[in-house]
């Protein structure tokens, strides 16, 4: 059993005698202590067979293969399976002539499958899982068909794998859901997406970032969020709206303003004086945006009969030089003077209107004439 010739069930084998050696030193193998002895009467040895296994017990095995083996068992290439024989896989390998000779073969765990080939002419089998594998490389090169990048090392009368960061399983070959198991370092405003061995991040919708670093950007991706030329500002979390005066409301969507139409005709300043009584003042904000202006004149002004409407606008304070009664100076771009106006037709028109005879649009009027006018008051 020691020489490897026969296992637990017994076998038969041929026994050679030779002269004495001055000492025999010991070894284990095949589960068998042999003592270390100085010499004897005679050496005996025991012959190898071309039909021995190679199913060894320890990592590294040395034999004496005999001359002519051929034409036994072998299943594999350059890893064998442990019911192969040794002689004939070494000749298979490369590992040993056909006149035999001293070899050494390392034991290996067992693979699920072995794929026979034809050299140094001798023709192995492909063949089945087995437990025990050999081969006539050394111990650390290892044999495992570990997956994912999974690196094989070998260890006494084993091999295992060593995963690469995540997968796990012997031949790695199960993936480490990082997503699931919360081992990510995905931002909490982005999406986790697993990968075979890794995952990946993605910021969400209205955040940017790589992933693992993810801020808002709301305002860009939604250039419309705040109504009304309100001022977008991207928070920690979300988005703020600064609104513009006589907006309010999370996206500056609700005026805060309303039109009162004065019913009483009066001059520029009894009807000032009317509007300042219920809280507002003549027309301002309303005259310089296009759109409520003109919103006033359609549903408002043209329906009720013909009248002329004053609103917060005048050259009071130093002539020629006209503005809003809130202090905002005139331009092109917040006016809406008819064409040649304002003239001073008389060097006495100092207020402004909306017109009738105009089609509504500006002119300066005396501000002693009547006309009805447009009130505007900031809602609370």
């Amino acid at each position: 059993m020691h020489a490897g010739l026969i296992d637990q069930d017994g076998g038969y084998f041929e026994v050679f005698k030779s002269d004495p050696l001055p000492k025999y030193e010991g070894t284990s193998r095949y589960g068998v202590v042999s003592e270390t002895c100085f010499s004897a009467l005679f050496t005996y040895s025991f012959q190898m067979k071309c039909s021995t296994k190679g199913n060894p017990e320890f990592s590294v095995t040395d034999v004496d293969c005999p001359s002519g083996c051929r034409s036994t068992y072998v299943c594999g290439t350059n890893l064998y399976n442990g019911n192969s024989s040794v002689c004939v896989a070494a000749i298979h390998s490369g590992a040993l002539k056909e006149n035999g000779g001293a070899i050494t073969f390392y034991s290996h765990e067992g693979q699920t499958s072995y794929n026979g080939s034809t050299k140094n002419g001798v023709s192995s089998q492909s063949c089945d899982t087995f437990l025990r594998s050999f081969s006539f490389t050394r111990s650390n090169d290892c044999f495992r068909n570990c997956q994912n990048e999974g690196k094989c090392l070998s260890g006494i009368n084993a091999e295992f794998c060593s995963c690469a960061g995540g997968t796990e399983g012997e031949d790695c070959g199960i993936d480490i859901d990082e997503c699931t198991s919360g081992t990510h370092d995905c931002h909490q405003h982005a999406t986790c997406i697993n990968t075979v061995g890794s995952f990946e991040c993605s910021c969400n919708a209205n955040y940017t970032g790589n992933g693992n670093q993810c801020e808002t950007n709301f305002c860009s991706a939604n250039v419309d969020l705040c109504k009304h030329n309100g001022t977008c500002f991207n928070t920690a979390t979300r988005y703020n709206c600064s609104c513009n005066l006589f907006y309010t409301g999370e996206h500056c969507e609700k005026v805060l303003v309303d039109h009162v139409i004065m019913t009483t005709e009066r001059n520029w300043a009894d009807a000032r004086e009317y509007c300042q009584s219920i809280g507002g003042d003549l027309a301002t904000w309303g005259m310089r945006n296009a759109t409520v202006r003109n919103s006033i004149i359609e549903n408002v002004l043209r329906p009720a009969p013909p009248s002329s409407y004053w609103i917060g606008l005048s050259d009071l304070d130093q002539e020629g030089v006209w503005k809003y009664v809130d202090g905002v100076a005139v331009t092109s771009n917040n006016t809406d003077f008819s064409t040649g106006q304002p003239d001073n037709r008389g060097s006495g028109q100092d207020c402004g209107w909306l017109y009738f005879n105009y089609n509504f649009q500006m002119d300066d009027g005396s501000c002693a004439d009547n006309g009805l006018a447009i009130c505007e008051r900031i809602l609370n």
